[in-house]
């Protein structure tokens, strides 16, 4: 088996999925090979990596389809699989990649590159966070925030995903 690894920096994990996949791909198509075979545990990412829309991590989706579209162009036989293999299935190869690539850690350095996705994470755990400062402190909740309850009774938080945990309970 080939190895490669590569600092992948702050990065979110579909950032890190895309960039694996963008390794796996460029370091497969500089080799004489006719057919490539990309096992994944998500086949959404793999998608990705070959979607050339704008999204975040598009710049690995370029690079993947730059090198596989010389791939392609150099031989009509040359080919790519995408194989789903579920983490569920305990495939001893797919875990003995993961574990190697998930197990390894590198100190930060000075000059870290940062993925869009990782900022806009941060930014919003750091909205989430004043929200729920601001709910919970006493001079403010049940004056300027209603007291809102979930199902079990216990009181809802402040949330911006999947419509909030509020929004169902409001109209």
């Amino acid at each position: 088996m080939l190895s490669s690894k590569a600092l992948a920096s702050r990065t979110t994990a579909p950032d890190a999925e895309l960039f694996a996949i963008r390794l796996g791909v460029s370091k497969a198509t500089s080799m004489d090979i006719e057919c490539i075979i990309l096992i994944t545990d998500s086949l959404g990412f793999a998608r990705r990596s070959v979607d050339l829309s704008v999204h975040s991590g598009q710049a690995h989706s370029l690079a993947v389809c730059s090198v596989l579209r010389s791939f392609f162009c150099s031989g009509s036989s040359h080919r790519i699989e995408f194989w789903d293999c579920p983490s569920k299935a305990k495939w001893s190869f797919h875990q003995m990649v993961h574990n190697n690539v998930t197990n390894t850690r590198v100190a930060a350095g000075l000059h870290l590159v940062t993925s869009l996705n990782a900022l806009y994470s941060k930014s919003v755990l750091s909205c989430l966070d004043a929200w729920r400062t601001t709910f919970n402190h006493p001079t403010v909740q049940g004056y300027h925030f209603l007291t809102l309850r979930s199902k079990n009774c216990k009181p809802l938080q402040p949330s911006y995903s999947k419509s909030g945990s509020w929004l169902s309970h409001i109209g």
